[in-house]
């Protein structure tokens, strides 16, 4: 009879980790935006010469697409702004659900767009690009950070940037996640 204590112990966290990251697809690859494929001889790197001709056209229906998906991006984030004011000090909860809100999507919707869904060459640009580019903002996370530091609150200056970082990671790893298809992991 062997002694229990012999037995090899299995961490329990240690094991809810691997199947939770499994679950989010630590060992698939990233859905790469086909614009930014590395192959791409026009992507920027060390050794990058530009293209001569070509790589990337200026379409009209594209261009159109990604205004008008900023315009309605950039109108809805600032009526989410203007509904939830940031309190003197608060915490900025209007541009983090924002700013989370559209990674998840990001993460959702590239997903989707490349691995599951044949969609036309505008729609990627308009929801991506355009409408979820405009409802994210760097500049006003930026800038509310700055101010809450300069006005002297420093938990919320620090607790606000590494809060957003976090949770906007994981909202992408969720969103991708929840776009692959059921049974694409190995």
């Amino acid at each position: 009879m062997s002694d229990p204590d012999d037995q090899p112990r299995v961490d329990a966290d240690s094991s809810r980790y691997h199947r939770v990251a499994h679950a989010f697809g630590r060992d698939d690859p990233l859905p790469i935006d086909p614009d930014l494929a590395p192959d791409d001889p026009s992507t920027p790197r060390p050794t990058h010469t530009p293209a001569t001709h070509g790589i990337h056209r200026r379409d009209p229906v594209v261009l159109v697409s990604i205004a008008v998906g900023g315009f309605i991006g950039t109108t809805a984030r600032y009526e989410v702004g203007r509904a939830f004011p940031v309190p003197l000090g608060g915490f900025p909860w209007a541009t983090f659900a924002i700013n989370t809100s559209g990674a998840f999507l990001l993460g959702l919707l590239i997903t989707l767009f490349l691995e599951r869904w044949r969609v036309d060459r505008w729609v990627r640009p308009f929801m991506c690009t355009g409408l979820l580019g405009a409802w994210t903002t760097m500049s006003t996370f930026a800038l509310e950070s700055d101010v809450l530091a300069k006005d002297g609150h420093g938990v919320v200056a620090v607790a606000y940037p590494l809060t957003t970082l976090f949770a906007g990671l994981a909202a992408t790893a969720f969103g991708i996640a929840v776009g692959r298809p059921r049974g694409a992991r190995p």
